[in-house]
């Protein structure tokens, strides 16, 4: 009886030591530089305080997600996000404003100092989106940025990005390589924007 037993207990080690679970890649975006790019720094007298971007919930987690056939939301299951997206992009953006020298400070919203003006994002699309044969794939990021005065409130200016790219590998490394590059494209264009916004 002791033998079964023993049989079984072996069976179930050697069973167990066989599986395989398939490792997690994740993705990181990666930080842009816009230290070369010159602008007018119409707002360097100005302080200012960038918040957390506002997003769905599904871009709060580590999950990566894509859709297809215009309805239909799947995560992949060996792909995922080293940080969140929102979290990402807010980096992103404070990280970028703060190499562009628009401003005479740039804190971000967990910092206790007071600042003139207060920037939010709003990101309304952050996805890589396939046909539905999966035969095609691309990316579409849709952000707004508004600027507000810090004292009142009152937003100073506004203004909708949205940008779009083909996807070249139709995997989760290749979503991730389109969503960075139109990333920075709108960053670009932001930067442009807040250059402007205090003239």
């Amino acid at each position: 009886m002791k033998i079964y037993y023993l049989m079984i207990a072996i069976v179930f080690l050697f069973s167990g030591c066989s599986i395989t679970k398939p490792a997690i890649t994740e993705y990181k975006l990666s930080l842009k530089d816009f230290t070369s790019k010159s602008y007018t720094k119409s707002c360097k007298d100005k302080s200012l305080k960038v918040s957390s971007a506002f997003s769905s919930n599904s871009l709060t987690t580590l999950e990566m997600k894509y859709m297809q056939d215009k309805h239909k939301i799947y995560a992949y299951s060996e792909s995922r996000w080293n940080n969140s997206p929102n979290q990402e992009i807010s980096s992103q953006v404070l990280c970028a404003i703060r190499d562009a020298k628009l401003f005479s400070s740039v804190q971000n919203s967990k910092s206790r100092s007071k600042s003139d003006l207060i920037l939010e994002i709003n990101v309304q699309d952050f996805m890589q989106y396939y046909n539905d044969d999966l035969s095609k794939s691309y990316v579409n990021i849709v952000m707004c940025f508004t600027l507000l005065d810090a004292n009142t409130n009152k937003t100073i200016i506004t203004k909708n990005f949205s940008a779009k790219k083909d996807v070249k590998n139709l995997d989760a490394a290749g979503g991730v390589e389109a969503l960075d590059s139109v990333l920075g494209e709108i960053i670009s264009q932001g930067l442009d924007f807040l250059d402007g916004a205090c003239l």
